[in-house]
C-alpha cells in the first residue's frame, strides 16, 4: 500500500502536475489522521469494554460478599434475641423506655428459653465483614471504574461508616463481659433462670440488664448494616442489567 502511494505521488511530480499532487498530498495526511483517529476510537472502545468488565466483576464481589454479611448478621441477631427474651421475661425494661424502640424492633423479642440462659452473661459472635472486595478496590485505586456515584457513596457508607460503628460497639460488650465475668464469677455457673429472676432488684441483675443494653444497640447497628447491604445489594443488581 505504502508503495502504490509511493507510485503516485513520483508520477504526479515527474509529469509536473503539482496542483494534483498537492491536492493528492492533503488527501493523503488526511487519510492518516482519519486512521488514527479510529484507532484511537478502537483504543478508547477496548479499554472502556475492559474497564466496564472490571467494574461489573469488582460490583459482583462486593454483592457476594455483602450477602455472606446478611447471613452472619442474622446468626448474630438470633443469639441477642435468646439473651433479649430472657431480660425482658423477667423485667419488660426495653419497652419501658422510648428510646429502645421495642415496637420498631419486635422482631428482637420472642418466648424465653429458661433452661439454657446463661447467655446472658457473655458476649454475641462477633460480626467479621467480609470486605476482601471492597479492600483490593480501594488499595488497586480502582474506584473510578463505579461509574454510579450514589451507589459507591452507599457502599462507602457500609464499609467505613457501619462497619467501625459495629466494631467500636463490640469493643464495649467485650469490656462488659470481662468486668461481669469477674463480678459474678459463681452466679454465671452456678445459677439458673429461677435465681436470676428472683434476683430481679438486686445489682446483678441490674449489670446483667447493662450489658444487654450494649447487646440491644449491637443488634440495632447489624440490623443496619443488614437493611443497607440488601439495598447496596439490589442496586448492584440493578445496576450490571441495566448496563
Amino acid at each position: 500500500m505504502i508503495k502504490f502511494f509511493r507510485h503516485i505521488r513520483r508520477s504526479l511530480i515527474n509529469q509536473n502536475q503539482m496542483g494534483k499532487y498537492f491536492k493528492y498530498a492533503i488527501g493523503e495526511i488526511l487519510l492518516v489522521v482519519i486512521g488514527i483517529l479510529i484507532a484511537l476510537q478502537i483504543n478508547n472502545w477496548n479499554e472502556n469494554r475492559k474497564d466496564f468488565k472490571m467494574s461489573v466483576e469488582f460490583l459482583k464481589g462486593i454483592g457476594d460478599d455483602l450477602r455472606k454479611d446478611v447471613l452472619l448478621v442474622d446468626s448474630v441477631l438470633r443469639l441477642n434475641k435468646e439473651s433479649f427474651s430472657v431480660v425482658s421475661s423477667i423485667d419488660s425494661v426495653f419497652h419501658k423506655k422510648h428510646f429502645y424502640q421495642a415496637k420498631k424492633f419486635s422482631q428482637f423479642f420472642g418466648a424465653p428459653d429458661t433452661l439454657d440462659y446463661a447467655h446472658v452473661f457473655y458476649r454475641p459472635t462477633s460480626f467479621r465483614p467480609i470486605n476482601g472486595t471492597y479492600n483490593s478496590l480501594i488499595a488497586d485505586g480502582k474506584t473510578t471504574l463505579i461509574k454510579n456515584k450514589q451507589l459507591f457513596e452507599k457502599i462507602q457508607r457500609i464499609y467505613n461508616e457501619n462497619h467501625q460503628r459495629v466494631a467500636s460497639n463490640y469493643e464495649a460488650i467485650k469490656d462488659l463481659e470481662i468486668k461481669l465475668g469477674w463480678a459474678y464469677a459463681v452466679e454465671k455457673k452456678q445459677w439458673t433462670y429461677t435465681d436470676l429472676k428472683r434476683a430481679k432488684r438486686e445489682k446483678i441483675f441490674y449489670d446483667v440488664v447493662n450489658f444487654t443494653e450494649e447487646k440491644y444497640w449491637y443488634s440495632q447497628n447489624l440490623l443496619r448494616i443488614k437493611e443497607n447491604s440488601q439495598e447496596v445489594i439490589s442496586l448492584i443488581e440493578n445496576e450490571i442489567t441495566n448496563d
